[in-house]
């Protein structure tokens, strides 16, 4: 059953993107999915987002909703041939933007690997404190919360302990919490300022390179989206435009290497 005035295929189109697209922001807010990934010590929903996994998946939405629009259009036609629809559906230009996609992600992978970057440097810092992953952060917050508990439940103790192991306790609590608030300061500007931010600045502010994959992102792909939708097909984009995308990829990429980011 269809929302009047709507084709039946567009109905199911989108409650099914609808749902894998709640998914991947759910997944991209709450784990590393479209994340950096560059600092362990860093929880997942902390960490700082990933222009290129951010493309792949933007793409990945628009690819798989055009497939099952004419697919569903077709399907839903008169004598439907399925062998030649599935044939037919996805154009080189959709294989080509994927490429590109994932393609820009894979350099913006090997150039984080090749750098020697501020997050490396932090990386090797916190290791050197004995904090190498996020379960040791998560270990230290545990023996905080355990000495200050120990310490607080004293007073009703009814066998009071020796000073000395009274004083033991309360510098083992101090050099932890100073510990973990040097790795607090220490990974603050590593943190997630917000998607937007994220997705277009590097150490020193607004980068013009990633605002600029970052627009020709989304324009190329609310045009593709409506094509889609006009002409109930997956569209053949002009060569130009995809020269265009992979110009603006291959900018991001190669500015990536020269850059700082958070």
């Amino acid at each position: 059953m269809g929302i009047p005035g709507w084709p039946l295929p567009a109905v199911w189109t989108i409650v099914l993107v609808a749902f894998v697209a709640v998914l991947l922001l759910w997944l991209g807010k709450t784990s590393a999915l479209l994340k950096d990934q560059l600092i362990p010590q860093i929880p997942a929903a902390q960490q700082t987002f990933s222009l290129a996994r951010s493309q792949m998946a933007w793409w990945f939405i628009i690819i798989l909703g055009g497939f099952l629009y004419v697919f569903l259009v077709q399907a839903l036609g008169p004598h439907p041939d399925f062998t030649a629809i599935l044939a037919n559906i996805i154009t080189p230009q959709a294989v080509a933007l994927m490429g590109i996609s994932a393609v820009t992600a894979g350099g913006g992978a090997w150039v984080d690997a090749a750098q020697d970057t501020p997050e490396d440097s932090l990386n090797d810092g916190l290791k050197l404190l004995g904090l190498c992953n996020i379960q040791d952060v998560a270990a230290l917050r545990q023996d905080i919360a355990s000495l200050t508990a120990q310490l607080q439940a004293m007073p009703q103790n009814p066998v009071p302990l020796p000073p000395d192991m009274v004083a033991k306790l309360q510098d083992t609590l101090r050099d932890k919490q100073l510990l973990l608030q040097n790795y607090q300061d220490r990974t603050a500007p590593f943190c997630s300022q917000g998607w937007f931010r994220d997705m277009t600045s590097d150490v020193d502010g607004t980068a013009l390179h990633r605002l600029q994959a970052l627009v020709w992102t989304i324009l190329l792909g609310v045009i593709f989206v409506f094509l889609i939708a006009k002409t109930s097909r997956i569209p053949q984009l002009d060569d130009n435009l995809l020269a265009l995308m992979g110009i603006s990829s291959a900018g991001y990429v190669g500015f990536k290497y020269n850059e700082t980011q958070y």
